[in-house]
């Protein structure tokens, strides 16, 4: 009797350790969709057509599923940094249906908690010295390796966080930071082989797209 009561236990914390694991793929999944869409919406944007539509569709569908509490430090950061650049593109836009898309998009912002998101910039008419705006990447990349160390334990673990975040985004920034990390790796003595792979294939998708 006692060892049938111990297996029922047993099964419980099973059950329980599935279930718990099955509901973090999903949020990672969410996650990653999430921010995927919003590169399209800016890819859109990009090339002139109106994505107020597809913003208010974004906003329905994903604001409810990509809560704080179910994403790490990083990714609250790394969410932030992709809506403060929407809601850059949509305060641009100047018309009314932008500006209330905007009010959201800062709720949503605000409500994640993290404060001190990047800034981004619109590109302006007359480009900042080259060598400043190679320091304001190196400082932007800092700030992200300071997130992504307080939610992994090896470099190797934040790579990969990396590379999977260069994957969906239009800016070339993450790839800029995964070759230096690549780099330093390679210094170390460890193979970097199929990470450098991998960062090839995403430069070539992105060129390519």
């Amino acid at each position: 009797m006692t060892d049938l009561k111990t297996i029922e236990r047993l099964e419980t914390r099973l059950t329980h350790l599935i279930e718990s694991q099955l509901t973090r793929k999903k949020d990672q999944i969410d996650y990653l969709l999430g921010l995927n869409r919003i590169d399209d919406l800016l890819v859109e944007h990009g090339r002139g057509h109106g994505v107020t539509e597809g913003v208010a569709s974004f906003l329905a569908e994903y604001r409810p599923r990509l809560q704080s509490e179910t994403m790490t430090a990083a990714q609250r950061r790394r969410l932030g940094d992709f809506l403060s650049e929407l809601l850059q593109r949509l305060r641009d836009s100047n018309d009314g249906d932008s500006a209330k898309l905007a009010d959201e998009v800062r709720e949503w912002i605000s409500s994640l908690g993290e404060g001190g998101f990047r800034l981004i910039l619109k590109k302006p008419q007359e480009p900042a010295p080259l060598a400043e705006r190679f320091q304001a990447c190196l400082r932007w990349e800092m700030e992200e390796m300071t997130a992504l160390a307080a939610v992994h334990d090896h470099l190797l673990s934040c790579l990969d966080d990396v590379l999977k975040s260069a994957e969906v985004k239009v800016d070339p920034t993450y790839r800029h930071l995964a070759a230096s990390m690549i780099y330093f790796l390679q210094m170390e003595g460890y193979k970097v082989d199929p990470y450098l792979k991998r960062l090839r294939r995403i430069q070539t998708e992105t060129e390519a797209s």
